[in-house]
């Protein structure tokens, strides 16, 4: 097993390659990303807790852009496999990568996530990876609300109280 400082490194740099491939080449590297997720499994202290966390942050985030979709704030030309391992890959930085976020008050984690959210799906959209059918002021201004709210669930729900409470209940 990795030092921890050496995994959190690992975990970034697996999330930067997830979405990078992602990005960049669609659906032709998600066997790449699938590779770098079980990586993390295979080197994590936690694998329980990081499965649980990760099943339920990314369907969260799949059902929030899921919704964006139906809405026609995000279109893409397939179906993006590669983003729903991006948010797998994503929901396990927050434990790791992103865990210096806890720190941080509820109201700098909302800026921080409307802005670094926002920028990412604008970045995508810039390289071809998703169409912004509204335009990057609009969809940026819708995705400011939804990431400034988005964010610091996800990492209140990354603290464990909740997947902690999944498994009391499952053992009931």
């Amino acid at each position: 097993m990795p030092n921890p400082k050496l995994f959190i490194f690992l975990n970034a740099l697996s999330f930067q390659l997830v979405w990078w491939a992602g990005v960049l080449a669609g659906n032709q590297l998600v066997l790449l990303s699938i590779l770098l997720i079980l990586g993390h499994f295979l080197l994590s202290q936690a694998p329980r807790q990081d499965l649980q966390l990760m099943c339920l942050c990314a369907v969260i985030g799949m059902s929030v852009d899921t919704a964006l979709t139906l809405f026609g704030v995000f279109v893409f030309a397939q179906t993006p496999y590669w983003l729903a391992l991006l948010w797998l890959a994503f929901a396990l930085s927050l434990r790791y990568s992103l865990v210096f976020f806890q720190k941080v008050p509820v109201f700098w984690q909302a800026l921080f996530g409307g802005v670094f959210g926002t920028l990412s799906y604008v970045a995508g959209a810039e390289f071809g990876a998703v169409l912004l059918p509204h335009g990057q002021w609009v969809s940026g201004i819708v995705l400011l609300v939804i990431w400034s709210v988005l964010f610091p669930v996800l990492l209140l729900i990354s603290r464990g109280e909740y997947t902690a409470d999944l498994t009391q209940e499952s053992r009931q």
